[in-house]
């Protein structure tokens, strides 16, 4: 497995984590957080290990990855996803997502 299907997993989180944030489950926590789901135990953090999970193959040691960072930053009509990934010793580009509600 190319490394490279962690960027699209995290892209993925990042539209769901938008709606969710925005209109769904999610959607009562604070405005900003800078987490690493990795290290907090709380429902989000859960829900996005299980995200990763769900979408890697079996074969894939899930133990690699040494952080998954999640950031974002909710504004009156602007909400801003980022997530950077850390697997052995490669960090991944951050994801910067905005979007408009």
């Amino acid at each position: 497995m190319k490394l490279t299907i962690l960027k699209g997993i995290g892209h993925d989180l990042a539209s769901h984590l938008d709606y969710q944030m925005s209109y769904g489950y999610f959607k009562d926590i604070p405005k900003k957080r800078d987490i690493n789901i990795l290290e907090k135990k709380d429902e989000l953090s859960k829900m996005c290990i299980a995200f990763f999970k769900e979408r890697l193959p079996t074969s894939f040691n899930f133990n690699r990855i040494k952080e998954i960072n999640l950031n974002t930053n909710r504004s009156s009509g602007t909400f801003k996803i980022s997530i950077k990934i850390k697997v052995d010793n490669i960090e991944f580009k951050s994801y910067n997502l905005s979007f408009m509600h």
